[in-house]
């Protein structure tokens, strides 16, 4: 299987439908062959909390935090 790595800029197209989000929809949407290094991790969430709405987007506090097993 060949693997790919996508970097920020391709990731924020595609999460913004932007015109070139088709052409990185096929690779992003195979998690299994995706590589992401964890600076691009970082560089997305940033650039996505940036263009949140402070007032709107208010984190609460929900009480306890509970962590669900997966498998």
């Amino acid at each position: 299987m060949k693997l790919h790595v996508v970097d920020s800029s391709a990731w924020l197209e595609y999460f913004a439908d932007g015109p070139a989000a088709d052409q990185f929809a096929p690779i992003i949407e195979q998690p299994a062959a995706l590589i992401v290094p964890v600076i691009t991790l970082y560089e997305v969430f940033k650039r996505i909390a940036a263009q949140r709405d402070p007032v709107r987007d208010k984190p609460r506090r929900s009480g306890r935090g509970r962590i669900a097993r997966t498998a």
